[in-house]
């Protein structure tokens, strides 16, 4: 159906994409597979229109299509749903699977465009509100409006960029399921996923790109994870997650029955010294509400309560500043919008929270900062030509590692890690856990927070299962199993 040949893209020099071919058939789910910088996001520029290739061709259904015209490209039958939404979010379900193309001459016609959609939604086994504001859905139904529009206009091909990366497990198992439809009806699938659990339970074929070039495309009959990992990085990974042993030491921080009305809600935990903990659950399970209320990010609606201990004696942060300067440390879970500052350097990224660590007489020490910047940069196994460069341009991997560095610049007694490689290549995702591990084993105490629930069970010495606000269980390595998790879970 789709059929792109000899794609080549270069920006000032640097190859992008070289020669790449790409075929998807009607009816099958092509996985497109590569670490941060691979050059994925290049081709499905190119397939959408949003960019110009130097070179090759592109035809859907023998047909040749031109470059750079999305609305062109979109009215032949190929559609895309991004990570990130563009739902308007105080429109209805039904303006918004129809924006832009609302029917009726002189008035819309809203009831043709409800019917449409719900017909649509039934089409693929889901049940929604189409009058309801988009604002009012959860993660997983606002991914399924995204769906809903390409459907309305009779999509042949789609393609999916990374769309589960914010959804917990049972949310994407239900979405996998609606994309197996599609497949199912005979449209064309390009997915991209960093899980690789998710690729082996829905993919018919792969494709592999590794710094520009295609490594790999075949079907993935006899493909095995490794070979995935070997194709994507160049190099064995044999074992994504170190090998943990036992070695915690005297309690670092306890939380006893602590609240933050309404949403978090008699929360017990303890982190000791040298140990990861995880906080496991669903979305809105309340975990990070949890995280932010422990470093007085999240103040109550109601009522507070509950005690918090920093090495036996209480403790009580009213914001993250004095939570920072009292060794308690939080990684966001959104680094791009609550994270980095991409238009400052990678090194600027790094030192923004200890500026007055590098001040002599008032002044700032460059080659204090510099110094200090590279080293920690190099611990975290930051990848980049120089940290003189804006962070944008770095990988998300590297973003992350940067936003990590950040916080280690002054090691905390407390690390809190919100999602540390959500959207993180396989790459980049081992180098985390191998410096969380490094970190744990020098006596930091470090409090994952994770919906990956293959890293909850692969990294944690201890995992905290949260519902509805409020600690529901605590188990150790030995004793968790993916059905305990998710049974307290849910």
């Amino acid at each position: 159906m789709l059929v792109g040949r000899g794609l080549a893209k270069s920006y000032g020099g640097v190859t992008v994409l070289r020669d790449v071919d790409l075929t998807v058939q009607a009816g099958e789910i092509r996985a497109l597979l590569g670490e941060n910088g691979a050059g994925k996001s290049t081709l499905i520029k190119i397939l959408t229109g949003a960019i110009v290739p130097d070179r090759g061709q592109l035809e859907l259904g023998g047909d040749r299509l031109p470059f750079g015209d999305p609305l062109l490209l979109r009215g032949a039958g190929i559609s895309v749903v991004y990570q990130e939404f563009t739902l308007v979010p105080d429109l209805t379900v039904a303006e918004n699977v129809f924006l832009g193309r609302e029917p009726g001459r002189v008035l819309v016609d809203r009831s043709s465009m409800q019917r449409t959609t719900e017909r649509v939604f039934a089409d693929l086994g889901i049940t929604i509100d189409v009058r309801a504001p988009v604002r009012g859905l959860s993660v997983a139904h606002q991914q399924l409006v995204e769906i809903a529009r390409a459907m309305v206009f009779e999509a042949k091909m789609m393609i999916f960029d990374e769309p589960t990366a914010s959804l917990p497990a049972p949310d994407t198992q239900r979405f996998l399921a609606v994309v197996r439809r599609l497949r199912d009806r005979g449209l064309g699938i390009l997915y991209t996923s960093h899980r690789l659990e998710e690729v082996f339970s829905i993919a018919d074929s792969l494709t592999v790109l590794r710094d520009g070039e295609l490594v790999a495309s075949r079907s993935m009959k006899g493909v095995v994870r490794s070979d995935v990992i070997r194709w994507m990085v160049g190099r064995e990974v044999s074992e994504e997650f170190p090998i943990r042993q036992p070695h915690a030491g005297e309690v670092v921080f306890e939380a006893r029955q602590f609240s933050r009305l309404p949403r978090v809600r008699d929360v017990s935990v303890t982190v000791r010294r040298g140990e990861i903990v995880a906080l496991a659950g669903l979305m809105g399970a309340g975990r990070t509400a949890t995280a932010l209320g422990f470093i007085g990010a999240l103040h109550p609606v109601h009522k507070r309560g509950g005690q918090l201990l920093l090495n036996g004696a209480p403790a009580k942060f009213e914001s993250p500043t004095t939570a920072l300067a009292e060794g308690v440390a939080y990684v966001t879970e959104d680094r791009k919008s609550r994270g980095i500052f991409p238009l400052m350097t990678a090194e600027a990224n790094i030192t923004i929270a200890h500026l007055r660590r590098f001040a002599r007489r008032r002044w700032l020490s460059r080659r204090l900062e510099r110094s200090a910047a590279d080293q920690v940069a190099r611990d975290c196994r930051v990848r980049a030509s120089s940290l003189a460069q804006p962070v944008a341009t770095l990988s998300g991997g590297n973003q992350q590692k940067t936003l990590l560095a950040r916080f280690l610049l002054q090691p905390p007694r407390l690390l809190i890690v919100d999602e540390p490689t959500r959207g993180v290549d396989v790459g980049a995702r081992a180098e985390i856990y191998a410096v969380l591990d490094r970190l744990s084993r020098e006596g930091m105490a470090i409090l994952l927070i994770s919906s990956d629930l293959t890293e909850v069970l692969g990294l944690a010495d201890r995992i905290v299962v949260m519902r509805r606000g409020q600690t529901v269980l605590e188990m150790s390595r030995d004793e968790a199993t993916a059905e305990r998790v998710m049974s307290a879970a849910t």
